[in-house]
């Protein structure tokens, strides 16, 4: 009996552990192009009122797209979408902190490469969750 109970334990911290490491993605990183996904980097769409409207992805434990290509001056919005697990999306450089799914807006007027990173600690992961906007 104690055999089987120790067995039993035993999957059950397998299961929950392999669930919690669960690194699937239904759609590879890539770029973007005014909607369209092709390779590694994304150039937003334009919403309404000017602005490059990106679309990123959080999954365990990466964002979809990596790294994100805007034009120094260009008013961006991003908009943040979990897919996988809870996380947040922050651009220190631009003051841009989600703490969930939702959307902010800034302007790109510093040029140069800038970090983004998830903002809500989400697991064994969570210092993976890194990617780039680089301003031209």
């Amino acid at each position: 009996m104690k055999r089987w109970m120790t067995f039993g334990l035993t999957m059950l911290l397998v299961f929950a552990l392999s669930a919690c490491g669960s690194k699937t993605t239904s759609n590879p990183p890539g770029t973007t192009t005014g909607g369209t996904t092709t390779g590694g980097t994304t150039t937003g769409g334009t919403t309404a009122g000017g602005a490059q409207d990106i679309k990123v992805t959080a999954t365990n434990f990466q964002f979809s797209p990596a790294e994100i290509k805007v034009k120094k001056g260009d008013k961006v919005k991003i908009t943040l979408q979990n897919k996988e697990g809870a996380h947040g999306f922050e651009i220190p450089d631009f003051k841009v902190n989600l703490q969930k799914d939702g959307s902010a807006e800034f302007t790109a007027d510093k040029a140069g490469t800038h970090e983004f990173h998830c903002s809500v600690m989400c697991g064994a992961g969570h210092d993976n969750m890194v990617g780039k906007i680089i301003v031209e």
